[in-house]
């Protein structure tokens, strides 16, 4: 992941890992990654909406998973639905850092991250800011990296965001490296 190597050289503070392993429970940031399906074949019986019952014209389904993300199938057999989904249980993912620029500015989403799924079992590592308050952290990287041409200086005075109430700076200088001269 070629966001941590950036952090290491950069002036911000190195980062945490974060380990978890256990059930099936984190996505790769919200849903599981493309081909996975835990048990490699799922079949399940589907349910009509109501007014579908009453006019049968375009199909819906109540219980369709909304995320469909291996091979799918939704086949009629006697007048029943069945959807039936096939993947592969075992898979590796990484994501790097998750941000968007919204309004000028960068806003941190996820972090990033390695996972190992494994049936109903995964193994994960996030790389997390050693902070508290994490988004700062990681929007007073973006900034500099992005929006400050790695320029730590440049980066604080153009740094846009205040308090609400006193309009005293968002910075914060804790989020740094110590500078040794």
């Amino acid at each position: 992941m070629k966001i941590i190597n950036i952090i290491k050289n950069s002036p911000f503070k190195s980062l945490k890992k974060k380990y978890y392993l256990g059930k099936l429970v984190h996505g790769t940031p919200y849903f599981y990654p493309r081909g996975f399906s835990s048990s490699i074949i799922e079949i399940k019986k589907l349910k009509l909406t109501n007014s579908d019952i009453l006019k049968n014209k375009n199909k819906k389904f109540s219980n369709l998973p909304l995320i469909r993300r291996s091979k799918n199938w939704t086949i009629n057999i006697f007048n029943n639905y069945y959807y039936i989904e096939i993947g592969t249980p075992i898979i590796y993912h990484t994501n790097e850092l998750g941000w968007k620029d919204k309004y000028d500015t960068p806003r941190f989403e996820w972090s990033p991250a390695f996972f190992i799924l494994f049936f109903n079992w995964q193994f994960c590592i996030w790389w997390i800011a050693p902070v508290k308050n994490q988004d700062l952290y990681w929007e007073m990287f973006l900034w500099w990296k992005y929006y400050s041409n790695e320029n730590i200086i440049k980066a604080k005075e153009d740094w846009s965001w205040c308090n609400y109430e006193d309009k005293i700076s968002t910075w914060d200088d804790n989020n740094l490296k110590e500078i040794k001269i």
